[in-house]
């Protein structure tokens, strides 16, 4: 579909950010820390973000928003947000997962991408990428959570790690892989809703869409193993 208009919304880190895009283009972002009232915040973002698009929300075509896993309390505010605006406006919504959005921050590699996110309770967040040369990414596996010495040995060779999880256990990776890993910035690991709305810009013909009263987070912890507050 030519043109359209999807708001995206990332909340799966510490730092929230709301997009706009149009065909490809960005038409507005704004990014802060998900500190204080997430919700309130959130609201004042995506209100900021189409503000300054020119654009009310009824002129959008739909909605991206990152399903996880990651933050439990930000996953919460940003797909309930959504849900609740895709419901009253009857939008479409496209969830993507948050590990292929910081994914997309790597894009241009030509090793593949290891996501390699701390998940508390000695365990990682983890999924693999790999470029498809043309400058987009094919996934290698299912988005996992495991303790991080399985993921470490399951990476292929020459393998770049990125996400938060190396500040925790980047000395594990090294003692493990030794120099058939390599490590990302810090800022590699951050998910964007930038990169959010381009993903679902390209997927949006194939009608890949949820409802939105199915719409949920992808925790992957289960409700047993919930851990309050985080």
């Amino acid at each position: 579909m030519a043109g359209i208009r999807l708001l995206g919304v990332e909340t799966s880190s510490p730092i929230f950010s709301v997009a706009i895009s149009e065909q490809g283009r960005l038409l507005s972002s704004i990014k802060i820390e998900g500190t204080g009232r997430p919700s309130a915040l959130l609201a004042d973002l995506i209100q900021q973000a189409a503000g300054s698009a020119g654009l009310g929300l009824k002129d959008l075509d739909g909605f991206s928003v990152s399903i996880g896993p990651g933050s439990f309390t930000g996953l919460r505010v940003g797909v309930i947000t959504v849900k609740t605006l895709a419901w009253a406006l009857k939008k479409p919504v496209l969830p993507i997962s948050s590990l292929e959005v910081i994914a997309q921050n790597l894009k241009s590699c030509q090793e593949p991408i290891g996501l390699f996110l701390d998940a508390r309770k000695g365990k990682v967040y983890t999924a693999s990428f790999a470029s498809d040369g043309e400058g987009r990414l094919k996934r290698l596996t299912e988005d996992r959570l495991m303790p991080p010495e399985e993921a470490l040995k399951e990476f292929s060779e020459r393998t770049i790690l990125v996400g938060d999880g190396l500040k925790r256990y980047g000395e594990l990776a090294r003692s493990l892989r030794g120099e058939t890993v390599s490590f990302a910035s810090g800022e590699d690991g951050i998910p964007s809703a930038e990169s959010l709305c381009l993903l679902a810009e390209n997927r949006w013909p194939a009608g890949n869409l949820d409802d939105p009263h199915r719409l949920v987070p992808k925790y992957l912890y289960s409700k047993e193993s919930d851990i309050t507050g985080w």
